[in-house]
């Protein structure tokens, strides 16, 4: 993989957004300033490129970035280029016009050869077969998640570390799971969601989307840590709408602040991210104690409902899942019906059991198509938080 594409090369990161800034240590002896305006499409590197943006500019974009108040350098920067945005002549908004639409063009460009890429690494991995994968090095891997990152498609970049991932564990499963994974990636070819693909879109833009009203319950949670920025992601059920969507916070400096008050059900205005259940938070009105929260009465029932979300995001891999009077069976989540899920052994499931302590009752969990990780439980309508 390029040096620029491994985070420890990169320090002081941060985002106010739409703005993007950090250290990049190069072959200087002082690491070059970079700073990207998402908003504006405008770039700012201390290197010596003659390419605009330059490959700094690029790869700062492709990095989980932390919130953070920027510094003396990146205002001064930004004051300029505000001072040079007042001149509001036609011209000057033609210019600024061909500008945005110029890097938009290039990194269509980009984009395109990038999924050109993708076709003929499937294909290559089709011609040597599954089986093949773990005879692959590690260069062999990183080359060309390397080649995604600078044909600016990081989330093909992410779908192939995956797929990496699962074949160095190894297990049981994997060939099923990398199946999976590459035939996702060939319906990527071709339907081509910006989403996926890895285009951010700033939270700026995403507050001017109208947004749902709604007393919005947080259920589930995941964290996660990729060893620079830990994150956490809720899953949050609608009582009016009856809709599920995820509220996702970063950190580079302890876990970071859920967008809702966890367990608690909160009256809020959320807007949605173009094509996700992703939110951002537009007004917290306030929060309380949830009410009873009403869970399918079995698993067949469930499973059913997550269709909508599977049409809208066949990529998606964690589903909130929730079923009434379940009792654990074994390695399962048996419901009224005899049907059963297999579930997690976590401190999920260990704390669910202490506070029942057998009998039957409402869960809702995270499935991932393999088993169930607990969230909540309810007895009674009382909910409580387990995970």
């Amino acid at each position: 993989m390029r040096t620029r594409a491994v985070p420890m090369r990169w320090q002081g990161l941060g985002k106010a957004l739409p703005v993007l800034w950090g250290l990049y240590t190069g072959s200087g002896s002082v690491p070059y300033r970079v700073c990207v305006d998402l908003a504006a499409g405008s770039a700012k590197c201390t290197c010596p490129s003659r390419k605009f943006p330059c490959k700094h500019a690029v790869s700062l974009q492709e990095l989980d970035i932390p919130d953070a108040l920027p510094p003396d350098w990146v205002e001064e920067w930004t004051a300029k280029r505000a001072a040079r945005e007042l001149d509001s002549s036609p011209e000057a908004v033609a210019r600024r016009a061909r500008a945005r639409e110029k890097t938009a063009d290039r990194r269509a460009a980009a984009m395109s050869s990038g999924i050109d890429g993708l076709r003929d690494w499937l294909l290559d991995v089709a011609s040597a077969g599954v089986a093949s994968l773990p005879g692959r090095p590690a260069s062999w891997w990183q080359a060309f998640i390397a080649r995604m990152i600078d044909a600016q498609v990081p989330g093909v970049a992410a779908a192939v570390a995956e797929i990496q991932e699962i074949v160095s564990r190894s297990g049981p499963r994997w060939t099923h799971d990398v199946a999976d994974r590459l035939g996702g990636l060939h319906l990527l070819c071709f339907v081509q969601p910006r989403s996926r693909l890895g285009v951010t879109v700033p939270e700026e833009t995403v507050r001017a989307i109208p947004g749902i009203t709604d007393r919005w319950v947080a259920l589930l949670r995941l964290e996660t840590d990729d060893g620079r920025v830990r994150t956490v992601r809720q899953w949050c059920w609608g009582r009016q709408t009856g809709r599920w969507v995820v509220a996702i916070r970063h950190s580079a400096v302890g876990v970071p602040v859920p967008l809702l008050p966890h367990g608690l059900e909160s009256s809020a205005l959320v807007h949605p991210y173009p094509g996700s259940d992703r939110v951002a938070l537009g007004e917290l009105a306030g929060s309380r104690a949830p009410d009873p929260v009403p869970a399918p009465d079995s698993w067949r029932s469930a499973l059913a409902s997550l269709e909508p979300m599977l049409m809208a995001d066949p990529w998606q891999r964690l589903f909130p899942l929730g079923c009434a009077s379940v009792r654990l069976c074994g390695t399962s989540l048996v419901d009224a019906s005899g049907h059963g899920l297999p579930v997690r052994d976590d401190s999920g499931l260990d704390m669910a059991l202490a506070l029942t302590g057998g009998i039957p009752f409402d869960v809702w969990a995270l499935w991932d198509g393999h088993a169930l990780r607990i969230g909540a439980i309810a007895l009674d309508g009382a909910l409580e938080v387990v995970a």
